[in-house]
């Protein structure tokens, strides 16, 4: 009798184990293929990154979960978060370098957002690069700063994110807009293309971009003038890290027509965030096709090319949607550190 109980002691336990581990599977199930919801998800400009961010996210939640309707809208990566705070949007696309200041309620964002949360970060590049013309006198912006050379300089409209990324670029070394003038230059406020144009024509020296490695403007330029991506020392990189939670990236070699050094650049990457009223289910619907379906989503824009199910909580800067965090702990995917 007792080496009875002995031999099915082990048994036992291994059935107390599972039962154990059988509410962790049910919790891990997938939302109902039924899952419905009606959704407006703030972009960025028409047919730029942030738009076409949020129309691939569309795209393949709408293919797993045909009853969540997402329909993308213009937007900007400053004013989807106060969108999505006040429920005018459910769902936008920032940046983390927008949800690093809004975390820490630096301008522009004093205002408080209780009821944003982080969904998922995109895991795109946007550079940072200052692109001159070859033969401006400085090789690097350290250089630019102290020489103060009258350089007339290019960014799109003020208060868009490019311009106040750049804005706090030359503002951490002392420098405004103003400043610009003083030296005998001037800071153009204007379309890529037009900036282009000013380029060309001799109107301007140089543009202060963002965008992804290889930009089709850029190209526009390169082929028509000689030009170099200007160089970053380290303590701007330490100061855009700290401060916005940047990482930095090459442009190599060659990218452009002319440009043979690689250039290392501060990147920045999309954030994708959710009014905290969206019900659990409809956040797990939208994350579960977005992770099952990873590999196609990343063939949708060149912007996704590294989005992979494993990166998706990786670098956020917000809180969490509940049922996001429960999500990633149950796949098993890395949380923000």
């Amino acid at each position: 009798m007792t080496k009875k109980a002995s031999h099915w002691k082990p048994i036992f336990l291994i059935a107390a184990c599972l039962m154990w581990l059988l509410p962790a599977a049910a919790n891990a199930a997938p939302p109902s293929p039924d899952t419905s919801a009606v959704l407006k998800a703030g972009g960025g400009a028409v047919g730029g990154i942030g738009y076409m961010v949020m129309t691939g996210m569309a795209k393949t939640v709408r293919e797993a979960y045909p009853r969540i309707d997402v329909t993308v809208v213009p937007g900007g990566w400053v004013g989807n978060l106060y969108r999505v705070n006040s429920g005018e949007m459910d769902i936008g696309s920032t940046t983390v370098a927008m949800c690093s200041l809004a975390s820490e309620k630096a301008k522009p964002f004093e205002k408080p957002l209780p009821n944003v949360r982080s969904l998922y970060g995109t895991q795109d590049r946007l550079y940072y690069f200052a692109i001159v013309r070859k033969d401006l006198p400085v090789n690097s912006l350290a250089e630019l700063f102290s020489k103060k050379i009258p350089v007339k300089l290019c960014t799109i409209q003020k208060g868009t994110t490019t311009e106040l990324m750049w804005r706090n670029v030359f503002n951490s070394q002392g420098v405004s807009w103003e400043d610009l003038e003083k030296w005998g230059g001037k800071m153009n406020f204007v379309a890529w293309g037009d900036a282009v144009n000013l380029v060309k024509d001799n109107h301007a020296d140089g543009i202060l971009a963002v965008g992804v490695r290889k930009m089709g403007w850029v190209m526009d330029l390169t082929n028509s003038r000689e030009m170099k991506i200007l160089k970053w020392d380290d303590n701007l990189f330490k100061i855009l890290n700290k401060k916005f939670g940047f990482d930095t990236d090459a442009i190599p070699a060659n990218t452009y027509p002319g440009i043979t050094e690689a250039v290392v650049c501060p990147t920045d990457s999309g954030e994708v965030i959710v009014n905290a009223s969206i019900p659990d289910d409809v956040v797990t619907a939208i994350l579960t096709a977005l992770a099952d379906n990873a590999e196609a989503h990343s063939k949708f824009h060149k912007a996704l090319s590294n989005f992979t199910a494993a990166g998706m909580a990786k670098n956020i800067k917000l809180p969490l949607h509940p049922a996001a965090k429960k999500f990633y702990q149950e796949r098993g995917i890395q949380l923000p550190k």
